[in-house]
């Protein structure tokens, strides 16, 4: 989750790794409250005005920078923290109830809000809450009561307090909102021209003599994504640039393949790590992402001079493969929220020649041939579910793998599934040996 690096400075860890001793140190250093940090005293009570009190203080977070609300530390009036205070457990009133209000009382819901007690050992049977609340690309979220949508207010955080926004201000947040929306857009769109410019120059290129790469490998499946909140990645020397690409191979090796593994040795670009071979691709500082692996194409073993065939089984597995790449870059520059994915076949050859799909080598396929795909498959997906469950990476790379197939005259992936499975008694020796990341 991406949230203040300031908080993780100030207290000296990340706020999920949290403990009781954490707390005292912070009580002990009188670390005060800011724009990004609550420290509270008493749980939320379940009145309407406890409910309203709760939704307003993650809101304010959400709406302004991200942060942190902390129940069972008492500020001591003195807007730093001042004593451990945990709170009796009290049946019903613990995540369930917190993340129920949060859904009722905030309009739209705020994204990925993490809600997690810290047992106390020093207090027997009694508890902190930590809520944590990662800027939001959704804001301004407004608190209203269930059922009086027409009355509702935006809050902010002020220093240490909130405060309510004007209309004027309100209506400020939402064109920013739609701005960003369609900043979003554009560069997914740069990231993609840039990535295939890149693909491009090194398919070409001819070393002492030889034979561009295009000549052995024409056809390359791609995959461009951008965070929604970008990250922030240092990536301007030489040392920095080899630290990201070390890093991320280690991150590759997570995937259900080992296909989006980068060949040493990290090149040099602006902002950028990029690499080439197989896979193809640039690592971008703000945890944007674009990579490319070669397409298997072959001629009919039948006849040679009918089209040739794609390996639809291979293509899938890839597109997974590249889709958790993706999502583990963005997550390590600590970009968080959505991630804009954009996907496409593609021809570097010069040829629109028809390409049959084939799900087995063995059974003739009667569908139709038809060239590559002109336009990519687009699709959004949740960075963080995509990064902790693969079966979350296998539905939205089934998203976007059914738009191109369809294209191509499939009416469906063969081995992924939208419920996040993978087919694996549909996959031959070849592919299920390379499925390293997924219990078979």
């Amino acid at each position: 989750m991406a949230l203040p690096a300031r908080l993780t400075a100030a207290l000296g860890r990340h706020p999920d790794h949290l403990t009781e001793d954490d707390l005292q140190r912070a009580v002990d250093s009188q670390i005060p409250e800011s724009v990004d940090l609550d420290w509270k005293k008493d749980f939320y009570k379940g009145t309407d005005a406890g409910k309203k009190e709760l939704a307003k203080d993650v809101s304010a977070m959400a709406n302004t920078a991200g942060g942190m609300v902390v129940i069972g530390v008492d500020d001591g009036k003195k807007d730093h923290a001042y004593e451990l205070a945990p709170s009796e457990s009290a049946p019903g009133y613990g995540e369930e109830w917190i993340r129920s209000v949060l859904a009722n009382w905030v309009q739209p819901v705020v994204p990925h809000v993490g809600v997690r007690p810290v047992k106390s050992t020093a207090h027997e049977g009694k508890i902190y809450w930590i809520l944590t609340v990662p800027p939001s690309t959704q804001a301004p979220h407004a608190v209203a009561a269930p059922g009086n949508d027409y009355n509702f207010r935006v809050h902010v955080r002020n220093g240490t307090t909130t405060r309510t926004l004007a209309e004027s201000e309100i209506a400020q947040r939402y064109r920013d909102r739609f701005q960003a929306a369609t900043d979003d857009i554009d560069r997914l769109q740069q990231v993609d021209d840039a990535g295939r410019r890149y693909l491009s120059d090194y398919l070409t290129r001819t070393v002492d003599g030889s034979s561009a790469p295009v000549t052995y490998t024409p056809a390359w499946v791609s995959l461009a994504a951008v965070p929604s909140v970008r990250g922030t990645y240092p990536l301007t020397t030489q040392a920095d640039r080899h630290a990201a690409f070390n890093r991320f191979h280690d991150l590759a090796c997570h995937g259900v393949t080992l296909n989006a593994r980068p060949q040493h040795p990290p090149l040099v670009g602006r902002r950028q790590v990029r690499f080439e071979g197989i896979p193809t691709g640039q690592l971008h500082q703000d945890g944007s992402f674009y990579a490319a692996r070669t397409i298997s194409l072959h001629s009919d073993r039948r006849d040679a001079a009918n089209p040739d065939q794609m390996s639809q089984r291979a293509f899938e597995l890839d597109l997974v493969t590249l889709l958790q790449a993706a999502a583990a870059w963005a997550a390590e520059t600590g970009a968080a929220g959505d991630l804009m994915l954009s996907a496409a076949l593609h021809r570097y050859d010069g040829s629109d020649k028809l390409v049959r799909l084939i799900v087995t080598e063995s059974v003739f396929q009667h569908g139709p041939t038809l060239p590559f795909p002109t336009a990519p498959a687009q699709t959004t997906g949740d960075l963080t579910a995509i990064v902790t469950d693969k079966r979350e990476a296998v539905v939205v790379a089934c998203t976007l793998a059914s738009d191109l197939l369809a294209d191509m005259g499939a009416n469906q992936p063969h081995i992924l599934t939208p419920d996040g499975d993978i087919l694996t008694d549909r996959l031959n020796d070849g592919l299920r040996h390379q499925l390293t990341g997924w219990e078979q």
